[in-house]
């Protein structure tokens, strides 16, 4: 069987379907290796021709046909018609079509633009389209099986499988990156690694061979970033303008005779540098001008689009000033009204197939496209959230298992990584190993790893598709526009207002990006669970590269000298050798995390502000996780492992724990002995309660990072209130939550950040948070915001625990007081809660400059400890009353809140704790706890009104009076307490229905059988 055939067997192309059996993935991936390894490299011009008809193949394998609209009968009647009429038209063997144009250099040899096969919807709706729903290789639930395995030898396969790497799937060795390889190594561990993968290949024809393109459909863009399209066309509209006025200038220069090459010069520069399309977009239009490298017209279909009033976003003022400049054939579009006319006399049909008939295509590279289409790949999946339902329902029973395909997908992600974004090379502190040598790596020099091309444009197709996604927050300018316009609102329909408030009420401080963040046009859509893991793991790398660790050390050693020299009073000559004598510093971070910064701000501020905070599993802990990597750098540290050199690789595997152990032998002997030893950053989790990690060496890294450090702060401080810490269960999380938030702002990190906030830096330090600040572009608050407007905030989630606690603690009964003793007696932690929140009390208070003497919470007075305060007979009538009612308001009897009491609230004479609100109701009423069982509840209840109404503690009207359903909830449960005040004594069996009562009488029962029977016997 051909390769061809094989890969296209039970696919659909056109109308022609294959009755074969495909082929086996794993099979199929060995065959297309063993092509790429002898095949390609020695068939010539005839083994690339082939490959390049193999790629739509292999590309429909790996990610699942692209669903496209049915084009209508008529369309496609005159489209096959002109295919079979053109000369130039040659049909793949999987079915794709490409047109040969004589413009090509190789048209005699190679087509140079390709049409990928894809798969006409008729019976789908509009939520398939541009989705690959026939799955693929990444898309499947279960490790496939090779030729040849039998049924009996499932489970001893599956075993294996487990404990082997995903390195050896022939899958992987096939889509995965090149692995970066020393040529100053030549051993037998190197030789092995040198294995052709599909993309060596692609890389290799795109270099090649550039005029060879594939055809993308717009429309499986427009459906997930319609604001990536309509930078797009704002983009085209400023070039056609700016041509325009080139060709008027050059007119003019040539009437004048003289200039023509000068006009032309400079209408490329002006292109160049004049075009920035939509603001809050720079990374789409980068990403166009990558697709743009020989000139706006390499992109004809789409250039067309966009002239004729394609890719939405309503009229354009460029298009009204471009309306009078038709001289221009680059310039030339289609009048609205002309347009209008044309389709008055165009026959109505449905808007898919409007849409389908004018959508232009972009041509792209093999590279490209497959870039595109991996990278787009986890939002056009459906299978994935298919998968994801049944891993969660799975996980209740603590079966569940990642997919295969998801899996396959992270390590080739984790691959990419590698190859595109290299680490920088570890310097060991001491100069060298003992008895071996460090594995090099790329070197990335003092200005971090260089972007070439293709690395420039994985990034910013990783930004455009998972971190910015498919909603974009306002820039700061329009959430400050919209706050304004809320409050003057509010302040017009105030008249007790006065002039100075109101101007500075207009001013949003750091307190309001909550509000300053929240989308303005659309709704907010949640990234898949696949690309937030996705963009954690982008994190994780780029943060744990010692380039930054190197460049930030450099840079906070040049602050650190400058903060001397004007602590000393001494002002840098021209004769210092230091870039103090301009007030200039390098900026300290690699160009991929300078690239990917903005983006990721805007990633934790929205994930922060629209995710849902009690769903672990939201895009709110997952952008708090990315968060704390990001702002805690020093976190990864550098371990050694040694560097296993193995001739032949034979995919056997031994069990995990030998695995271990030899891991962990060849590590500990590498310093003694002749092994390789290479260098890894290792992410070391901190406890919520322990201490930051945090040394001078990272100085320049916060300055660098400001923004990203108080923002998102004040949004989690805002947003962490509803926590839940009432919940015995959910208490600690939450408590941890905040903890670990809190740990990152040490007090060297607060002294770094209100040195630069409250404008007491040194100029080098200024420098950089300028330069953080520029990077930022649009999305840069202001500049006078400061850590102090956060206070009401954290003061407030400092109340919230602290009350909790306090009333969790007096709401504890015998048994919980003794279940948390033992608790704290056996993890040794005994006084741990108190030690936390005073911990958590003294980091708010460094955090927020708050007064030392400042406390949560009044203290509450100290009552008598006599065995009539412990059974609950000791009077309230004592000397502590006269101290409550200086700090709590007036109450009634009832306990509701008199006219005067609300006063002294209003004035702020006096203030509500928390821990004063008590049960209103009846309880032997009250609902259901957690720790009782609802039907004896409801047996013991009815058991304790009948033995009260039958020995005349409880009259019938009370109890029917309790029974009437005429009145609100609370005013029933205060009349419910007014009778439960009023009765002297009644009998509550309701206790028998405490579960831990149960175990307890049970326990008894056996200690006293035990023993009388011990006795008696």
């Amino acid at each position: 069987m051909l390769l061809e055939e094989a890969l296209s067997s039970g696919t659909s192309s056109g109308n022609k379907s294959t009755s074969s059996p495909p082929l086996p993935p794993s099979d199929a991936a060995l065959a297309l290796l063993s092509f790429l390894r002898d095949e390609l490299p020695a068939g010539g011009i005839s083994a690339e021709k082939r490959f390049i008809n193999l790629f739509s193949l292999i590309v429909d394998r790996a990610f699942g046909e692209l669903n496209r609209p049915q084009p209508p009968s008529s369309a496609t009647a005159n489209n096959n018609k002109s295919l079979s009429s053109s000369p130039g038209t040659v049909t793949s063997p999987g079915g794709s079509t490409y047109s040969s144009p004589a413009s090509s250099p190789s048209s005699n040899k190679l087509a140079s633009t390709y049409t990928t096969s894809t798969t006409t919807s008729s019976s789908s709706g509009e939520d398939q389209l541009y989705q690959h729903v026939d799955g693929g290789w990444l898309s499947l639930l279960n490790t496939p099986k090779p030729t040849g395995a039998s049924s009996t030898s499932t489970s001893s396969l599956h075993h294996s499988q487990k404990t082997q790497s995903l390195d050896n799937d022939p899958i992987v060795k096939l889509l995965r990156a090149p692995k970066q390889i020393n040529n100053n190594n030549n051993d037998s561990y190197s030789q092995q690694q040198q294995q052709p993968t599909l993309l060596n290949a692609l890389s290799a024809e795109s270099i090649h061979r550039p005029q060879i393109k594939f055809k993308f459909p717009l429309g499986g863009l427009s459906p997930f970033f319609k604001e990536l399209i309509q930078d797009w066309k704002m983009c085209y509209l400023q070039e056609v303008e700016i041509q325009n006025s080139a060709a008027s200038m050059a007119a003019r220069a040539g009437a004048g005779g003289r200039g023509g090459a000068f006009g032309a010069s400079t209408a490329a520069t002006t292109t160049a540098t004049t075009i920035e399309g939509m603001v809050g977009k720079e990374n789409a239009t980068k990403i166009l001008y990558h697709l743009l490298l020989n000139g706006p017209n390499e992109q004809v279909e789409l250039k067309t689009y966009f002239q004729s009033g394609g890719g939405g976003g309503g009229n354009n003022v460029l298009q009204q000033k471009n309306m009078n400049q038709l001289s221009s054939p680059r310039a030339a579009f289609i009048t609205p009204m002309k347009q209008q006319q044309q389709q008055m006399n165009t026959p109505r049909t449905t808007s898919t197939t409007n849409a389908n008939n004018n959508e232009p295509n972009l041509e792209l590279t093999m590279l490209e496209y497959y870039l595109l289409i991996f990278l787009r790949f986890p939002l056009a999946n459906q299978e994935w959230e298919v998968q994801l339902q049944d891993q969660l329902r799975r996980m209740r029973y603590g079966a569940a298992t990642t997919a295969y395909g998801q899996r396959v997908y992270s390590h080739l992600m984790s691959s990419y990584l590698k190859c595109y974004l290299p680490h920088g090379v570890y310097h060991r502190p001491d100069g060298g190993g003992v008895g071996g040598t460090t594995t090099q790596r790329v070197d990335g020099g003092e200005g971090g790893v260089p972007l070439d091309r293709t690395a420039e444009l994985f990034l910013r197709l990783v930004i455009e598709f998972w971190v910015e996604g498919q909603v974009s927050p306002p820039t700061f300018a329009e959430g400050i526009q919209r706050y304004r316009n809320g409050r003057s609102a509010f302040l017009s329909t105030s008249s007790s207002s006065t002039s100075s408030s109101s101007s500075s009420s207009l001013n949003p401080t750091l307190r309001d990006s909550l509000e300053l963040t929240q989308p303005l046009k659309t709704t907010y859509v949640s990234p898949p669970s696949q690309i937030q893991i996705g963009v954690l793991n982008l994190v994780r790398h780029l943060v744990s590269d010692v380039t930054v660790r190197n460049m930030v050390k450099t840079a906070s050693m040049s602050c650190q000298r400058r903060q001397t020299q004007e602590r000393e009073g001494r002002v840098p000559t021209t004769t210092d050798d230091d870039d103090a004598t301009t007030a200039k510093i390098s900026w300290c971070l690699p160009p991929a995390m300078t690239t990917i910064q903005p983006s990721i701000f805007n990633y934790i501020r929205l994930g922060f502000t629209c995710g849902s905070i009690h769903d672990r599993r939201s895009i709110f802990h997952r952008a708090l996780e990315a968060w704390l990597v990001w702002v805690e750098p020093w976190n990864y540290v550098m371990k050694r492992r040694a560097v296993v050199v193995t001739g032949n690789n034979n995919g056997s595997s031994s069990s995990s724990a030998t695995h271990r152990a030899g891991e962990f032998l060849r590590n500990a002997a590498a310093t003694v002995s002749s092994h390789r030893v290479e260098y890894y950053p290792a992410y070391v989790k901190p406890k919520p309660t322990s201490p930051s990690t945090y040394s001078s060496q990272w100085e320049a890294y916060v300055v660098a990072n400001l923004n990203l450090y108080t923002v998102p702060l004040a949004i989690f401080l805002k947003r962490a209130r509803e926590l839940d810490f009432s919940s015995t269960n959910e208490y600690p999380r939450s408590l941890a939550l905040v903890q670990r938030v809190l740990r990152v702002f040490s007090k060297q990190v607060v002294t770094v950040l209100n040195s630069v906030l409250n404008r007491r830096a040194d100029a080098l330090s200024a420098s950089l948070a300028t330069m953080h600040r520029d990077n930022l572009k649009a999305f840069c608050p202001p500049s006078s915001w400061t850590l102090a407007d956060c206070q009401l905030d954290a003061t407030n989630l400092l109340e919230e625990v602290f009350s909790q606690y306090q009333k969790r603690k007096n709401e504890m009964d015998i048994f919980d007081r003794i279940d948390a003793r033992l608790n704290a007696l056996f993890s040794g932690k005994i006084g741990s809660d108190e030690n936390s929140l005073q911990s958590l009390l003294s980091q708010v208070r460094y955090l927020m400059h708050l007064p030392q003497d400042y406390q949560v919470l009044p203290e509450e007075p100290k009552s008598s400890r006599g065995w009539g305060s412990f059974l609950g007979l000791g009077s309230r009538k004592d000397g502590s009353s006269l101290v409550e009612n200086l700090l709590v308001p007036e109450r009634d009897a009832s306990g509701r809140l008199t006219d005067k009491g609300r006063a002294q609230i209003y004035s702020g004479m006096r203030k509500c704790n928390p821990i004063d609100v008590h049960f209103v109701g009846d309880p032997l009423l009250a609902r259901v706890k957690t720790y009782e069982i609802p039907v004896l509840v409801e047996l013991t209840v009815q058991a304790s009104n009948y033995l009260n109404q039958k020995l005349g503690l409880v009259s019938e009207a009370d109890v029917a009076e309790g029974q009437t359903t005429d009145e609100d909830t609370l005013s029933k449960h205060y009349h419910e307490m007014e009778r439960y005040q009023k009765t002297l004594f009644r009998i509550n069996l309701r206790f028998l229905a405490d579960s831990r009562n149960i175990i307890f009488a049970y326990v008894l029962w056996w200690l006293f059988r035990t023993i009388g029977g011990f006795f008696s016997s």
